[in-house]
């Protein structure tokens, strides 16, 4: 299900204010009204305070027109889309607010269909900008899980910083492991005991260095920590398993 946005409207005339906003709500789209504003300062507060996604404001207002009110917005932020309510006679300040970057604009007295049509452009906009960022910020994390796998497996032999690992892709310790267990299905720590056994395993099987030795080279400097996980992960000592010749 799309999310609702949140819309502000900005007018000095009340009752147009409260009419346009009751058509917004009324329109069947994913839009809600949060609040409504009869200055440009006062618009600018509430944007503060509401961070919406859609702003409609009339282009003459008392302590800040919409043109100063749209700028003030994109510094604020700039995803923000700003839709200039104006008369025929304002037409100008109308060319000055798109070229200011408004994402569009209606004459007055609003016209229902045309109302609906800009609601129905905004809201496809700014769905197709939701999927985009959902779909980078997918693409962020896995991108990070595939990161921090190579890191530990070309790391496996040394004594591994979680924290730090955690830290050079810019996230923290727990957010990491949340992050890499809901895309590899364990977590980070587990995930390296895992590959260590797997090279401790191809060490026993194909080489005749001591127990010891290899406890160290997979990333164990106590022998019997190693014998210990690896009977925990394997199911038998590692000098069973060397004799048994799996």
């Amino acid at each position: 299900m799309s999310r609702v946005f949140k819309v502000i409207v900005a007018d000095d005339e009340k009752l147009i204010a409260r009419s346009l906003s009751r058509r917004i709500e009324e329109s069947g789209r994913n839009f809600r009204v949060v609040a409504q504003a009869g200055t440009g300062l006062e618009a600018l507060e509430l944007a503060r305070e509401w961070m919406p996604d859609v702003v409609f404001s009339d282009i003459k207002m008392p302590e800040m027109d919409g043109i100063g009110l749209i700028s003030r917005l994109r510094e604020l932020n700039p995803s923000i889309f700003c839709v200039i309510v104006s008369g025929y006679s304002d037409f100008e300040y109308t060319r000055a607010a798109i070229r200011n970057h408004a994402a569009d604009y209606l004459l007055k007295p609003v016209n229902r269909e045309e109302l609906a049509a800009l609601l129905s452009r905004l809201e496809a906009q700014l769905q197709a900008r939701e999927k985009t960022v959902v779909s980078n910020r997918e693409a962020g994390a896995e991108q990070i899980v595939r990161n921090v796998m190579a890191y530990l497996r070309e790391n496996y032999s040394r004594q591994i910083d979680f924290g730090a690992l955690a830290e050079s892709q810019a996230v923290s310790a727990p957010y990491l492991s949340r992050l890499f267990h809901a895309y590899a299905g364990v977590s980070p720590s587990r995930y390296l005991t895992a590959y260590r056994m797997e090279q401790a395993r191809k060490l026993l099987r194909d080489s005749n260095l001591s127990v010891g030795e290899i406890a160290e080279r997979v990333g164990y400097p106590d022998p019997f920590h190693f014998s210990k996980t690896f009977r925990n992960t394997v199911g038998v000592s590692p000098s069973q398993f060397r004799q048994s010749g799996e």
